[in-house]
C-alpha cells in the first residue's frame, strides 16, 4: 500500500503525512521553485496541509470516544518552544515611527532556528510507540495501524531543519526587508555592514541562509559603477550571496553559550534541585493522565496481555509527537487527539460531564497543564530561575554593546570615531548584525535582561491557575520555533557639537542615542527604561552592566575553583554595588548562585 493509498485509509491523518521530504531539501540553493511555493508570505497556515476531512472521521463515531479539543488556532500557541511562529499575526509595513531627530543607523538580531525535525531519539521513540500502539480497536483511531512514523519523522533527518523551518525565516527576512528599506536603500550590502553569526548546528546556519534570502531579495551588491556591473562574465547569482561565521562548540559563548559553561553543565542541567518543580506540577496530574488513557485503550481487552499500561514518560512522548505535528503539519487530528481520550475518565470513553463548555474547559485545561509543566523546566533550566543563568548571557550582550558604540561614534564620513592614533586600523561599522542560535539562546539573553522576571515573582509548582494564567514567563509567546529579538539603534540626526576626530589623550563623548526593543516583531519596554518603548541608550547601557553582573564568563562557567564571591551571599544595595564595581573595574568576579531561587 503506497503512502496516499495508507492517507486514504486514515481519515485522521494530515495530509501533510503523504510528503516524503528527501535529503535534497536541505541543499541551501534557493529555486524559483521554492519562492513561488513561499508566495503566500504573511499566511503560512495557507501554505500547509489542510486539517483531515471531518466528514470522513465521523464514519467510526458511533462509539467513538466523546470529548472536544480546542482549536487549532489555540493549540498552535500553547506548546511552549514547539509553538510555531505566529506569522499571521505579525505587523507588516514600513518602519514609520522613527523618533523625531533620530535616525536608524543600526539593527541588532538574535534569532532562534526555524521549525526544526524532532531528535533521532525522539524519532526512534515516535516509532516505537506506534508500533506499540497499532493493535489497539478504538473507533476515530484507526489511523495508528497504518500512520507513516518514519516517513514523517526519520531519524536521519533528527534535529535538521524542516521545509517549514525554510519557509519560516524567509518570511521573516522579507518582512524585515519591507520594514528597513530605508536602511537596506541606504546601506547596500557588503560582509562588513551585513554582519552574519550562527550556532555551528547546521538548522542555524540553514536559517541564517534563510532569513538573508527573504531580507536581501530583489537586492544584489553592485561594484563601483554601472560600467563594471556589465563588464561581469557570465549569469550572477539570483539571490545576494552572504558570509555566515560561526564558531565551533565549546568555544562559542553566544550563541551556543551553555556548551562552553563547564559549571553549568554540571551544575545547572539535569540537576534534581533544578528539575524539582516540574516534576512536583507535574506528579498533580500526568499519572492520573496516564491512567486514563491506559483504561480507555484497555477497554474490551479479554486478558491482561491485552491490556495497554502507559507510563508518565509514555505521556511525554505522545505529548512530544503532538507538537510536531501541530508545528511541521499543521494538524492537530492525529497525536493531539490522542491524548484527548485521557479527557475521558470512564473505561468506555464517556465524559463524565456534561455540556459542549465542560467539555472545551476540560480539554484546555489538559494541554494548559502541559505547557506550564514545560514552562516549570525551562523557567530554571535557562530562564531567571537559577540566577547563574545570567552569565550565559553577558557575551551576547559585550558583543551587542561593542557594536552598538561604533554605530553611534562614527563621525560624517560614516567612519567610527578613533580611538587611537590616525593611521590605526579602525573596524567598519555594521549597519545590521544578525545572529542565529537556539531557543536557549532566546531564553538566557532575555533572564540576563531580565525581561520575564519584571515582578520578581518566580513560577513554582503550588501556584494558584490565577498565578499560572498571569505569569511573565511563558515560552509558547516568547521562544516557539523562529522566536527573535530585535535592537533598532537610533542615533540624532544633528549633534550638538560636530564630532571630531579625537586626539589619543583627548576624553572620549559619551554615545548618544535611542535603542527600541521588539520580541517577534512587536516592541516591548526594556526593564529599568519606563513605559516608553525607546531607551536612552546610556540608561541602557547602565542596565546592562547591573544585570550581566561583570561578565566575567570565563571565571564563573570554570568547573574547578571556587567563584571569588557569591551574590547570594550579599543583599540589596551591595548586590547592584558589586556588579557595577566588577563591570567598571574588572576586579573581582561576582558569580551568581546556582541554586535554583524555589
Amino acid at each position: 500500500m503506497s503512502v496516499a493509498q495508507k492517507q486514504d485509509a486514515a481519515p485522521s491523518l494530515s495530509t501533510a503525512a503523504t510528503t516524503t521530504t528527501s535529503k535534497k531539501s536541505a541543499i541551501l540553493l534557493p529555486s524559483v521553485a521554492l519562492m513561488l511555493a513561499l508566495s503566500c508570505l504573511f499566511s503560512p497556515a495557507t501554505v500547509q496541509a489542510g486539517p483531515v476531512d471531518d466528514a470522513a472521521a465521523a464514519k467510526h463515531s458511533g462509539s467513538s470516544p466523546s470529548f472536544s479539543l480546542p482549536p487549532l488556532n489555540w493549540l498552535r500557541t500553547h506548546l511552549g518552544t514547539k509553538s510555531p511562529y505566529p506569522h499571521e499575526t505579525r505587523p507588516v509595513g514600513h518602519l514609520k515611527d522613527t523618533p523625531k531627530g533620530y535616525e536608524l543607523v543600526q539593527l541588532q538580531l538574535v534569532c532562534r532556528h526555524g521549525t526544526r525535525y524532532p531528535s533521532a531519539d525522539k524519532s526512534v521513540g515516535f516509532q516505537k510507540m506506534t508500533d506499540r500502539l497499532k493493535g489497539i480497536k478504538l473507533p476515530g483511531f484507526e489511523w495508528i495501524k497504518d500512520w507513516p512514523s518514519e516517513t514523517l519523522y526519520p531519524p536521519a533527518r533528527g534535529n535538521l531543519l524542516s521545509v517549514q523551518g525554510d519557509a519560516d525565516l524567509y518570511q521573516i527576512g522579507r518582512r524585515f526587508a519591507i520594514r528597513y528599506k530605508t536602511l537596506l536603500d541606504k546601506y547596500p550590502y557588503d560582509a562588513d555592514s551585513y554582519v552574519f553569526y550562527s550556532s555551528p548546528k547546521s538548522r542555524s546556519k540553514q536559517s541564517g541562509y534563510g532569513f538573508s534570502v527573504g531580507f536581501f531579495e530583489g537586492r544584489l551588491a553592485e561594484d563601483s559603477g554601472s560600467a563594471v556591473e556589465k563588464g561581469v562574465i557570465g549569469k550572477r547569482p539570483p539571490v545576494q550571496p552572504v558570509e555566515i561565521s560561526m564558531l565551533p562548540i565549546g568555544l562559542d559563548k553566544e550563541m551556543a553559550m551553555k556548551y562552553a559553561c563547564p559549571r553549568w553543565l554540571e551544575s545547572v542541567d539535569g540537576q534534581s534541585a533544578v528539575e524539582r518543580n516540574n516534576k512536583e506540577y507535574e506528579a498533580t496530574f500526568k499519572p492520573e493522565l496516564a491512567q486514563r488513557l491506559s483504561a480507555v485503550l484497555s477497554a474490551g481487552a479479554k486478558t491482561p496481555a491485552a491490556q495497554f499500561n502507559l507510563t508518565v514518560k509514555d505521556v511525554g512522548v505522545i505529548q512530544n509527537m503532538c507538537g510536531f505535528e501541530v508545528s511541521m503539519h499543521n494538524t492537530e487530528k492525529t497525536w493531539c487527539r490522542f491524548l484527548g481520550l485521557g479527557l475521558s475518565s470512564s473505561k468506555d470513553g464517556k465524559s463524565k460531564k456534561d455540556g459542549k463548555d465542560d467539555l472545551d474547559g476540560e480539554a484546555k485545561d489538559l494541554f494548559l497543564k502541559l505547557e506550564i509543566a514545560d514552562d516549570l523546566d525551562d523557567y530554571y533550566t535557562y530562564g531567571p530561575g537559577v540566577p547563574f543563568n545570567r552569565h550565559l548571557g553577558c557575551k551576547l550582550g559585550t558583543s551587542l554593546v561593542q557594536s552598538v558604540e561604533l554605530a553611534l561614534t562614527e563621525d560624517k564620513t560614516g567612519a567610527p570615531v578613533a580611538s587611537g592614533d590616525d593611521d590605526e586600523d579602525v573596524r567598519g561599522v555594521s549597519r545590521a548584525v544578525l545572529k542565529f542560535g537556539h531557543s536557549e539562546t532566546i531564553m538566557l539573553f532575555s533572564s540576563m535582561l531580565g525581561l520575564y522576571n519584571k515582578k520578581g515573582v518566580p513560577l513554582t509548582a503550588n501556584m494558584t491557575s490565577e498565578q499560572y494564567e498571569n505569569r511573565e514567563f511563558r515560552a509558547s509567546n516568547f521562544a516557539p520555533f523562529s522566536s527573535n529579538m530585535a535592537f533598532e539603534i537610533y542615533r540624532p540626526i544633528a549633534p550638538k557639537a560636530p564630532k571630531l576626530r579625537r586626539r589619543q589623550d583627548a576624553p572620549a563623548a559619551a554615545p548618544e542615542g535611542l535603542i527600541r526593543l521588539l520580541v517577534n516583531e512587536v516592541p516591548m519596554t526594556l526593564p529599568g527604561c519606563g513605559s516608553n518603548y525607546f531607551c536612552e541608550w546610556s540608561t541602557f547601557k547602565k542596565i546592562l552592566q547591573l544585570t550581566s553582573s561583570g561578565c566575567d564568563f570565563d571565571g564563573c562557567c570554570a568547573s574547578s575553583g571556587k567563584p571569588a564571591a557569591s551574590a547570594s551571599a550579599l543583599e540589596g544595595g551591595e548586590v547592584k554595588a558589586a556588579f557595577l564595581k566588577a563591570f567598571e573595574k574588572r576586579a573581582d568576579s561576582v558569580c551568581l548562585s546556582i541554586q535554583p531561587v524555589a
